[in-house]
């Protein structure tokens, strides 16, 4: 019952995302959006406007250039994506948190703010536009190269 409504809830969530975040990539930029529909999902997009708040970690603006980016990925993978990941360098690092999900046990590299957002969107055209903008991949989000052999 306690893991149905886990599952309830999870889902609703990434729904109403989908309904009412965009990701945008711009010319110098990526950024999230939110559609300014006042019925969500039911008409097509009349436009776009910054999102409402600030990034709840960070408290800077959820708009990054894609010079800063230093790696990015889906995770478990991009054949079951359920989260998408990318680290920039935009972020000044007084600002930075590291190590999410646990002092770093995801990208132990210690080179820019890690960013999560749930895999709302076509993830392969997510991984196209990443690579079409020039955003650096340096390796899995899972840091294989730091596991002893």
């Amino acid at each position: 019952m306690l893991g149905g409504g886990f599952h309830l809830w999870f889902g609703s969530f990434i729904g109403y995302q989908t309904m009412k975040t965009r990701v945008v990539f711009n010319k110098g930029t990526f950024e999230l959006k939110t559609v300014t529909n006042k019925v969500l999902g039911l008409q097509r997009d009349k436009g776009l406007k910054p999102k409402e708040y600030t990034n709840y970690v960070l408290g800077t603006n959820n708009e990054w250039r894609y010079d800063t980016f230093v790696n990015w990925d889906f995770f478990p993978s991009i054949q079951l994506p359920i989260l998408v990941y990318f680290k920039e360098t935009q972020t000044p690092e007084y600002m930075q948190t590291k190590g999410s999900l646990g002092p770093h046990q995801m990208d132990r590299r210690d080179n820019g703010q890690m960013h999560w957002f749930p895999a709302f969107a076509n993830v392969k055209q997510i991984r196209e536009q990443f690579e079409a903008h020039g955003c650096t991949k340096v390796g899995s989000v899972h840091g294989e190269e730091f596991k002893r052999q």
